[in-house]
């Protein structure tokens, strides 16, 4: 009887680490903090800065050749962002982004009188998806994409009057790679291509 017993408390012993290990394997990585929403930004977006950009340099162009140059100025790009942990390896989420440029004319080339601004906004809704392909407690590596909508918005300030113009458009974006920092709260820095930063850095928070 007592052979028995100590041959059963072996097997109860070594079968343990497997049990622990089973759990483990099971047990989802955050699965206690499946909401993660986290702000970020930075100085453009890729297709920010082509809309942006090809106004500016058509503006110049011709301003230029008019003897009436421009100054444009940058504001950068930030955005918003929720994602819910439906797997381990993926997450669900929407993203807001907006950034803006305005453009200063003049009416010659001393710059002294202000001919008129235009000040233009991006803003950009997108249903995103990641995919993470290291997930651990305090460091996640994960790639993602987005589709969606956006407007663009075009204020124009003149001498005799003010005039508003917006359209719609077609949004999207590619994460080539990104990496969170911490487990409740986290540091994050993002490669991009389409309507979000190209290099962006923000914080965030997990619930």
């Amino acid at each position: 009887m007592k052979k028995d017993f100590i041959v059963s408390l072996c097997f109860i012993i070594m079968g343990l680490p497997l049990l622990h290990a089973q759990n483990q394997k099971e047990r989802k990585l955050h699965s206690d903090l499946q909401n993660e929403i986290g702000v970020g930004g930075g100085i453009a977006s890729a297709m920010g800065f082509v809309v942006h950009g090809s106004i500016g340099f058509i503006e110049a162009f011709f301003g230029g050749l008019s003897n009436q140059p421009i100054d444009m100025k940058w504001y950068g790009q930030y955005g918003v962002n929720y994602h819910y942990q439906v797997k381990h390896w993926c997450q669900l989420g929407v993203k807001f982004t907006i950034e803006s440029s305005k453009i200063t004319r003049y009416t010659d080339t001393t710059k002294w009188v202000v001919k008129s601004v235009s000040k233009e906004v991006l803003c950009v809704f997108m249903p995103s998806v990641r995919f993470t392909y290291l997930n651990r407690p305090w460091v996640r590596l994960y790639s993602g994409v987005d589709v969606g909508v956006g407007y663009f918005i075009d204020n124009k300030d003149n001498v005799s009057e003010s005039t508003r113009s917006g359209n719609f458009f077609f949004a999207f974006n590619v994460t080539p790679i990104g990496v969170n920092v911490g487990k409740k709260f986290y540091g994050m820095f993002e490669t991009n291509f389409g309507f979000d930063s190209v290099f962006k850095v923000g914080l965030g928070a997990r619930f």
